[in-house]
């Protein structure tokens, strides 16, 4: 029976070989060129901020107006047109899928389904 020690040194090395891959790389690379993106950060806020507007006016069960809904529109594609969230997203979607194939080969080795 393996001990949680050992366990944990495996997922440990799993996590060392995840972020050396190159999806990781990428992924990390794309969301630092968003975070030192001024344009990119102030897209994201304004959509946050629109969206948050219609979450709240929901919660409260108040009316959104047409015009509440027309900026979290234009922000939303403002954002889809800005090039490095658009990588970052394009990396992200890259690094889950790898994450869930990940995911589905512990799951399998765990259920002692393992596929070769």
């Amino acid at each position: 029976m393996n001990d949680l020690d050992d366990i944990l040194k495996g997922a440990r090395e799993l996590g060392k070989k995840i972020a050396e891959h190159g999806r990781s790389k990428q992924f990390q690379a794309a969301a630092k060129a968003v975070e030192a993106d001024k344009e990119a950060q102030s897209l994201m806020r304004s959509y946050r901020e629109a969206v948050n507007k219609i979450a709240t006016l929901e919660a409260q069960g108040k009316p959104i107006e047409p015009g509440d809904k027309r900026t979290a529109a234009e922000a939303q594609q403002k954002l889809a047109g800005n090039a490095p969230i658009k990588e970052m997203m394009k990396q992200q979607a890259n690094y889950m899928e790898m994450m869930h194939s990940v995911m589905g080969a512990i799951e399998e080795a765990a259920a002692g389904e393992e596929k070769a």
